[in-house]
């Protein structure tokens, strides 16, 4: 995949989750997309089909995942953009569901704190959270969960590379 220019926006979203479901096969199977992905907000739509439980509502873990991904992507994206080598920890998370989920839905995250990046250049550790929200319609949202990160600074002669995951980011995308 790399080595060929990337144009239009959807082109980079259609890529990433290409990418995306080759490293992560569970991804592929729930058919989680990018709806948008920029430096500060993420949209991950999910299809209902995949997450279909008996009651013919989404079934937890499907929804999990995607609100998991949220988050950790938007953290993986500002690590690449930052140029770090880092490896990120999920040091403990909060999931709930506040109602049924019937349709196809959207893992949204809108913020992401600050990196230390000086901090993981010298190979220390930061310690952040993130949230996330799942929606169905323009309501409420339907679905929350918050993530706990350590990243584990690799300072570069440690050979660290892209870091945890090395999708294939525009370099536009860089700081």
């Amino acid at each position: 995949m790399s080595g060929e220019p990337i144009d239009a926006p959807e082109d980079v979203l259609a890529r990433l989750a290409l990418e995306l479901h080759a490293r992560i096969p569970m991804t592929k199977f729930l058919g989680i997309q990018f709806e948008a992905f920029e430096p500060e907000r993420i949209v991950l739509v999910a299809p209902l089909g995949p997450s279909l439980n008996h009651r013919g509502t989404a079934f937890g873990p499907g929804v999990f995942t995607s609100a998991g991904l949220a988050p950790w992507l938007l953290l993986v994206r500002a690590a690449w953009a930052e140029r770090l080598g880092v490896q990120i920890l999920l040091r403990r998370c909060e999931f709930a569901i506040h109602r049924p989920i019937t349709c196809d839905y959207r893992a949204r995250c809108d913020t992401l704190p600050a990196l230390d990046a000086d901090t993981l250049r010298q190979g220390g550790k930061v310690r952040l959270t993130a949230t996330s929200q799942v929606f169905i319609d323009e309501g409420d949202p339907a679905a929350t969960y918050t993530a706990h990160f350590t990243l584990l600074g690799q300072p570069a002669s440690s050979g660290a590379g892209e870091g945890d995951l090395a999708l294939p980011f525009p370099e536009a995308w860089r700081t």
